[in-house]
């Protein structure tokens, strides 16, 4: 019985180990309680819900230890079996709902990402090695509450011995924080006026005040800390917490990135619940829940809630604006005034002001130019057409190269960015509701406009707010489905109209009649819209025309008259003919990519558009000639397709020729109907990326190919000739080629050679990632050096892949080995490995014995900055290698439905470059992969 007993008793002291733990929380929690009753301050409800889930756990283990109590005489193994299981479950939940202990008790801070920043503040407040924390993020969003909450819980728990609060103001300087510190402090700067020695009595005053926290709220740009008196070398486990809008500064400050606090509005989209119960609890004792306030209230304040777009400050002004209201009219009118961009009364002098801050801080004009044009839009899918659209705006001076515009303008979207005047969402940039608020009150200080996009407009202004003075209309993303017919604004002054992302599906022939001043144009993303007015073509001011996306699109007017066009972009239509591209002589900017329909003869289009510096001719169906191509001297961005070999050929050797080529260039060969992947590609492409020298070869029998010299990626799809890629390609290879990817090439038998006499082989040194998909007869990547003949040199070690990092392959289902002998030595740089759905393949890598006498014995590989090995629904794999394989470092193994490699040999991996490595079998990875 004893030997039963002592079977479960590490678990038991265990458990009550953490129980106590558990009650030592649930103490502070109380403690925490009763000081929130004292302050008049009520508990989260989840609060007392933690609380009543301790005390069911504590009788949960009290039973369980009566039990074992109650049979200690009858004890057997059995017994000692089950209760085993019992107690490690016990332990396992009173763990668990231990690391839920609630670290913010108070109802009046409301959201999911508060909470979650406070636990982080607490990790880096404790983390000894942490000597700043920065609180990033727009204003209003809580940075100063968040700060604030800290220095209420320090002080109460008495951890460090100061706590010093300063608000910094934006005019700050080195004097008057010093004052303001040591009067926070109780030190004397004895009245000296020398910085450096006001600074070495204020350093040795906090040295003597032991472990504190110094908080600087509202920081605008950088303070020398060593100036200040703050020596890093004597902070000995005090903090510096910093708040600011400006991310940078705390950058320049020298405050770590993981050690900076992103504090985002309250999403809309996942915390809605959590926007509404702010607005409830700010709104008064009255109306704390649902059910509290009249169902046609509740309505309008949930419109409301949701219109402030999660920002705090905003949410809880108008809650106070409304506090006490109980008047239909009065809520309808505060919901009003909040979609018409306007803002009054306590919202202009508590929201509008703060927020102001933030642009009043921009330097540079074209800042806030540019901060003003990004309100007009709802969100900002591809950062480089706003950037053309601040060209076209003349905020950004377009006469340049592009490369040198695009450095400027993700300057600035980077910089508004850093400011937290624009917010990066699910790949998108947007603008918090009341800030673009703030911008359209800025805009119509200066100028008349229109801005509105809720998602909820489904018509065009009324015809009175058409005035002879506006100058700009932003109807961005709403539900507009037609503009009457017969509307014709007298807007003479109008120079900006954005209709983009509705449904329209006509416009009225007399509606740009009277817009003669009219210079940007957007109606992207209409795809009910069929045809144009021909009175676009009389827009003689016209920049920019913007067709994006208007998939229904099938005719355009004459556009020869708009000779001060620079932007034309006409892309994902139906558009068969564009009439009078030929005669703009300004045109710098021309998309006519993804338009199936369009019939164009290049040479005699094209040939006079001789200040092009971005032509986008992808999937259109155009006859590209290669002599007009050469001869756009200006042209710096190029997508183009080329239907034979002949026109693509001459295009590249004008290249190697000295002729002019564009810096960035996107040249496909071949039919590319049932190539989806390719519209993927290019739809990611950035023209003001560093890589944007591609090349997708298609389905083409002919052979070899050119290929351009300063090429970076090379893509291969649905080819159904090539056996291999070295036969299909000239012996030149660009020197910069950097990346490979083949995908559904059916005969592909293998990629490359092993062997001296292929000089694109052998001059492959600088590919850094190679990708393979669906090559149903690839049977090896390499024709490896024991295939050939005694006579043929084979290549040294590391010359194809010396640079390779990252292999990817997929679909190839001949496959037996994926890596030979010969091919083992180059990969020394091997960094990630994907091995997925290969039917037939065996091994991943066919190691050497290295001199061993039989078959079985331990081979070694030597991977040494392998980092990843992903293998996945390999079917007869049965082992990754026979040996040992040796990396610096451990590298990340996932294994997903491979049913053979359950009876391995072992798989050992080095955590250290020496032979003293550690050891591990690869049936623990396996096992531990699905854990």
């Amino acid at each position: 019985m004893c030997v039963c007993v002592y079977l479960i008793s590490d678990y038991i002291i265990k458990l009550n180990e953490l129980v106590h733990d558990l009650t030592l929380e649930e103490e502070d929690i109380k403690g925490d309680l009763d000081w929130l009753k004292s302050q008049g301050k009520q508990s989260k409800e989840q609060v007392e819900n933690w609380l009543n889930k301790v005390q069911e756990l504590r009788n949960k283990v009290g039973d369980c230890l009566n039990f074992v109590i109650g049979i200690a005489h009858n004890f057997n193994e059995n017994y000692a079996h089950y209760l085993r299981l019992q107690i490690q479950q016990l332990t396992e939940q009173v763990s668990e709902h231990k690391k839920l202990k609630p670290v913010v008790l108070s109802n009046e801070f409301v959201g999911g990402f508060f909470m979650t920043n406070v636990k982080k503040m607490w990790e880096l407040v404790g983390d000894e090695k942490v000597l700043m924390i920065g609180i990033h993020g727009m204003g209003g969003v809580g940075k100063t509450c968040l700060a604030t909450h800290l220095e209420t819980q320090i002080k109460r728990k008495g951890t460090f011995n100061h706590v010093i609060w300063v608000t910094v103001s934006r005019n700050y300087s080195i004097l008057k924080l010093q004052e303001v510190i040591a009067r926070r402090i109780g030190a004397k700067l004895n009245g000296d006026d020398d910085e450096r020695t006001r600074a070495a009595h204020l350093s040795s005053a906090l040295s003597e005040k032991g472990k504190w926290v110094l908080i600087l709220d509202n920081v605008w740009k950088f303070i020398d800390l060593e100036k200040l008196g703050i020596s890093r070398c004597r902070i000995n486990g005090s903090k510096l917490i910093l708040t600011s809008r400006l991310k940078h500064v705390l950058k320049q400050m020298d405050c770590r990135t993981f050690n900076i606090i992103e504090m985002c509005p309250l999403s809309n989209y996942y915390y809605v619940n959590e926007v509404l119960e702010l607005f409830l609890l700010r709104l008064g004792e009255d109306h704390k829940t649902f059910a509290t306030i009249p169902p046609n209230i509740l309505k309008i304040a949930k419109s409301i809630a949701w219109k402030c777009d999660g920002l705090p400050l905003a949410i809880s002004v108008m809650a106070r604006t409304m506090k006490g209201i109980d008047d239909i009219h009065q809520w309808k009118h505060a919901l009003n005034k909040l979609e018409g961009q306007e803002m009054v009364g306590e919202m202009e002098e508590e929201v509008f002001q703060v927020l102001k801050l933030s642009y009043d801080n921009l330097t540079h004009k074209s800042m806030q130019n540019s901060f003003l044009h990004c309100a007009l839009y709802s969100k900002i899918r591809r950062g480089y057409r706003m950037i053309m659209m601040l060209v076209d705006s003349g905020v950004i001076n377009g006469r340049r190269s592009l490369e040198e515009i695009f450095d400027e303008g993700c300057t600035i979207l980077n910089e508004l960015k850093e400011h937290s005047m624009l917010l990066s969402e699910f790949g998108y940039l947007r603008m918090q509701n009341s800030m673009r608020n703030m911008a359209c009150h800025i805009l119509k200080e200066s100028q008349r406009c229109i801005v509105r996009f809720d998602q909820r407009w489904t018509g065009i202004p009324h015809m009175q707010e058409w005035t002879a003075d506006l100058d700009i209309v932003s109807l961005d993303a709403n539900w507009i489905e037609e503009i009457p017919a017969g509307i014709s604004p007298n807007c003479p002054m109008l120079s900006t109209l954005i209709l983009s992302n509705n449904d329209i599906n006509s416009i009225p022939e007399c509606f740009f009649t009277h817009m003669k001043s009219l210079a940007i144009l957007d109606l992207s993303g209409n795809d009910s819209l069929t045809s144009l007015p021909d009175s676009l073509s009389g827009l003689t001011c016209l920049v920019s025309l913007m067709l994006h996306r208007c998939e229904a699109l099938a005719n355009v007017p004459p556009l020869g008259r708009l000779q001060k066009l620079s932007t034309l972009v006409i892309s994902h239509t139906s558009v068969e003919v564009v009439l009078g591209l030929e005669t703009l002589p300004n045109l710098r900017w021309l998309d006519l990519s993804h338009n199936s329909k369009l019939r164009l003869e290049s040479g005699w289009v094209l040939h006079g558009l001789t200040n092009l510096q971005y032509l986008d001719l992808f999937e259109s169906m155009l006859n590209v000639e290669s002599e007009v191509v050469k001869g756009m001297t200006t042209l710096e961005c190029f997508a183009a397709g080329f239907h034979d070999c002949k026109s693509y050929h001459n295009y590249v050797e004008s290249i190697w020729n000295g002729g002019s080529a564009p810096k960035r260039y996107l040249l496909y060969l071949g039919s590319i109907v049932d190539s989806e992947w390719i519209f993927d590609v290019h739809d990611d492409i950035d023209p003001s990326g560093d890589d944007y020298q591609i090349v997708h070869l298609l389905d083409c029998e002919e052979s070899p190919h050119l290929l351009p010299e300063n090429l970076t990626k090379l893509h291969f799809d649905c080819n159904a000739h090539w056996k291999s890629l070295c036969d299909a390609l000239s012996n030149v290879t660009p020197p910069r080629l950097k990346n490979i990817e083949i995908m559904s090439c059916k005969q592909m038998k293998s990629l490359f050679c092993l062997f001296g006499k292929c000089s694109f082989c052998s001059n492959l040194n600088s590919l850094q990632s190679l990708t393979l998909v669906d090559l149903e007869s690839l049977t090896a990547i390499c024709k490896d050096v024991s295939l050939t003949d005694s006579t043929t040199r084979p290549l040294e070690p590391n010359v194809i892949f010396s640079h390779l990092r990252h292999l990817k392959v997929s679909f190839c289902n001949a496959i037996e080995t994926l890596v030979t002998v010969g091919l083992l030595p180059q990969l020394r740089n091997l960094q990630t490995l994907t091995v997925e759905c290969c039917g037939s393949l065996r091994e991943i890598f066919a190691a050497s014995s290295s001199g061993a006498d039989s078959d079985d014995a331990a081979s070694t590989i030597t991977l040494p900055n392998l980092t990843s090995l992903y293998l996945s629904d390999l079917p007869m794999l049965e082992t990754v290698c026979k040996g040992i394989i040796i990396s610096t470092s451990l590298p990340k193994l996932e294994i997903r439905r491979c049913p053979k490699l359950e009876n391995l040999s072992p798989f050992q991996v080095s955590s250290s470059s020496d032979t003293s490595y550690a050891s591990l079998s690869f049936g623990f990875f396996f096992r531990n992969a699905f854990m």
